[in-house]
């Protein structure tokens, strides 16, 4: 992936975990599919402010978490020291030794090269290794993308001027990469998930702020207040519901081992 295709979203880690809990709350769904044990070496990837990797290691799993964003690596060390934590990009690991399991969170749609990020997570496995995690599938939040494209195209922004960061693949999809990179696919599950935004006070503004930076930085500083406010307002209909803000997830779940 060339530079110029890395999402640019300025992560403000402390915001994000005032304001986005449910995505660890979730997560500990994928910890039971991952079952750590006592002395595995496990990656966590995508490890964003680490709440889910002291999760593994208090399994008593020796555990790594990285990230590409270093202010999500510089909270996650602030928080717990007493881990490993490291900036890597997910398409290059690079590893002592390789690592029984790798474990992702709500992360594998900001690697749309995919096929370099399972190429990458099968090389760093053992033979028999798993690689289990749950990310957005196809038409995950397209209700909130849909709205920001409305709401850049009435300050005359197209389209094609817009970085869309996130792949949101089909099963299909995704099962057919993980198979070209040499794993079996032994478990897959694809699910809406409507989301309640419990700890965002302004609903899907506050989502728009955390996630989708890179949409809005084709407009002046000046102008991008009013476009996530735009977006919030048109997605309204649809995702504001008795008096309540959910997200339109659309979630795809698997475990993979490694040939």
């Amino acid at each position: 992936m060339e530079r110029a295709e890395i999402s640019k979203n300025e992560w403000k880690a402390q915001f994000y975990d005032s304001t986005v809990n449910y995505v660890t709350k979730y997560g500990e769904d994928i910890l039971e599919l991952l079952a750590p044990k006592e002395g595995e070496q496990i990656l966590d990837l995508g490890c964003g402010t680490g709440h889910l990797t002291e999760k593994i290691a208090q399994q008593g799993a020796k555990v790594i978490g990285i990230d590409f964003s270093e202010n999500m690596i510089e909270e996650a060390q602030r928080l717990y020291s007493h881990l490993d934590f490291q900036v890597q990009n997910a398409e290059h690991l690079q590893l002592d030794e390789k690592v029984d399991a790798v474990f992702s969170n709500a992360a594998l749609h900001w690697m749309k090269n995919a096929s370099a990020v399972t190429n990458s997570v099968a090389n760093c496995l053992k033979q028999g290794g798993r690689f289990v995690a749950e990310f957005g599938g196809q038409d995950n939040v397209a209700v909130i993308i849909e709205a920001l494209y409305q709401a850049l195209g009435e300050k005359g922004i197209k389209r094609s001027e817009v970085y869309h960061p996130w792949y949101f693949p089909s099963v299909g999809e995704y099962t057919s990469l993980l198979e070209a990179s040499g794993f079996t696919v032994r478990y897959v599950l694809y699910f809406d998930r409507p989301t309640l935004l419990e700890d965002c006070p302004r609903g899907v503004e506050d989502w728009i702020r955390n996630f989708a930076g890179d949409f809005v930085q084709s407009v002046s500083p000046e102008l991008r207040e009013e476009v996530i406010q735009r977006a919030a307002e048109l997605t309204k209909p649809q995702l504001f519901q008795e008096g309540q803000w959910f997200a339109d997830y659309c979630r795809l779940r698997f475990v993979a081992v490694k040939k």
